[in-house]
């Protein structure tokens, strides 16, 4: 009964939390479900860990703590938090300018591509200024930001 009665807890609790988790993380799991195409659906902060600890969910409830996530991964992970931390600045009223320089280093084309778009819906709120050499987002970013003011520098531009 006991056993029984710890785990009905544990349930209660875990459910309450990913009910009630922050605004922040509510956002940043899904912005961090489309930059990882789905590999991962949720974050949530680990408490029975000392200290709490932040924690990504594949869709089959596989936990994975931030140690076990890859470069690319853990990249997209601090992406999702930024945009979502500035998307909520940004609703309170004061946008703040995102800057970026070569962002996608650690991702494959599918995910630059998701994290462009990620760039695209949070350039709506506030200005957003995207640095990169790799030349082969181009198209990417020529299509997802007709508007875009794109500036390409030459190898002894870049020297100087």
């Amino acid at each position: 009964q006991l056993a029984t009665a710890g785990s009905l807890l544990k349930w209660a609790v875990d459910r309450y939390r990913d009910r009630k988790q922050g605004p922040l993380l509510d956002q940043a799991s899904e912005i961090f479900r489309d930059l990882t195409l789905g590999a991962f659906q949720k974050l949530r902060v680990d408490f029975e860990q000392t200290p709490p600890a932040l924690v990504a969910y594949r869709p089959n409830s596989l936990a994975v703590k931030v140690s076990g996530l890859s470069d690319g991964t853990r990249d997209q992970l601090f992406l999702a938090l930024r945009i979502a931390a500035l998307e909520l600045q940004s609703d309170q009223g004061t946008p703040v300018p995102f800057i970026a320089d070569d962002l996608f280093i650690n991702f494959d084309d599918r995910r630059s591509q998701a994290g462009l778009e990620a760039l695209f819906a949070l350039s709506a709120r506030t200005q957003v200024i995207f640095l990169s050499h790799q030349e082969h987002l181009l198209p990417v970013v020529q299509k997802l930001f007709p508007q875009a003011n794109l500036l390409q520098l030459s190898a002894d531009e870049v020297a100087a």
